[in-house]
Formats: structure tokens, sequence, C-alpha cells
């Protein structure tokens, strides 16, 4: 009969493992966020949908302002997924002088701070997306020019 302790894997090869994992977990989603941005830029869905693409109210009405918006979140989420794996990249070099509680603290910050910077990107785009376009997907401008071109009591009597 086999020793059972013989099946658990020894401390030093798991802990070894560790530092590994955490440059994983620290540079899995910079990387994921980098070709999620990419995608929106270079092969945005053609239309809006409701399976693919970036995603928000102002910009699925109408296919101009999903390709705009497709564009915007491409542009945000791939200049923010570069900068951050080039910055985590950097970060994790720090992790070869860490004992493993700090390791392992410092890849949870790292998350947090990933996460943080995408939901504030995500609030960017809406917000940019929400100055150029209308809840009816209209250009906010083209709007305007076109309401200029009517003075007052015509733009009243069409009413």
């Amino acid at each position: 009969m086999e020793n059972i302790g013989s099946l658990i894997p020894s401390l030093d090869s798991l802990l070894s493992k560790l530092g590994l994992i955490c440059r994983i977990l620290i540079l899995a989603g910079p990387i994921i966020l980098l070709g999620f941005g990419l995608y929106y830029f270079l092969l945005p869905p053609k239309e809006a949908n409701h399976s693919a693409g970036y995603r928000f109210a102002y910009g699925m009405r109408k296919v101009k302002s999903w390709r705009f918006m497709q564009r915007v979140a491409g542009t945000v989420y791939s200049v923010l997924g570069l900068v951050l794996t080039v910055v985590m990249a950097f970060q994790c070099q720090r992790l070869g002088s860490m004992d493993v509680v700090a390791m392992l603290w410092f890849a949870v910050k790292c998350i947090f701070w990933e996460l943080v910077s995408i939901v504030a990107a995500s609030f960017i785009i809406n917000a940019v997306v929400m100055l150029v376009y209308d809840s009816q997907g209209n250009n906010r401008a083209e709007m305007r020019e076109l309401f200029k071109e009517y003075d007052e009591e015509e733009y009243i009597n069409s009413l």
C-alpha cells in the first residue's frame, strides 16, 4: 500500500508555481482587454445586435451611432489594454523578491486596479457616446444644424 502523503505535491513545487500563477492572473486581464479593443476597432459587427460588440443604449438605435460607438470602445480599450499590459509587466518583475502572502496580496491589488480602470473606461465610452448621440441614435450636432434652418415661427407652426 502506498503512502497517501506521496500523492500530495511538495510545498516547494507548489510555491514555485505560485509566482507563475500570479503573473498569469495579473497579465491576463490587460491582454484580454487589448484583444477586445482591437476586435471592436478592427472587426466590429456591421449592425447593432445583442450578442457581439460593445453595447450601450445610445449607440444601438442606428447603424451610424453603432459604428461610432465601436470605434470609440475599440480605441479606448486598445489603448488601456496596451498601457495596462506594459505597466503590469513591469509590476510582475517585483514578484520575485516577495514572500508568498505579499505576492498574493500584490496580485489582488493589481487585479483590483485593472477592474477599476476598465469600469472607468466604460463610463468614459458611454459619456462620449451620450455627448455625440441622443437616445434615439441621432447625432446631436446634425440635429442642431437641422433646427437652425427653421426659424422659430416656422418650427412652431410645423408642430
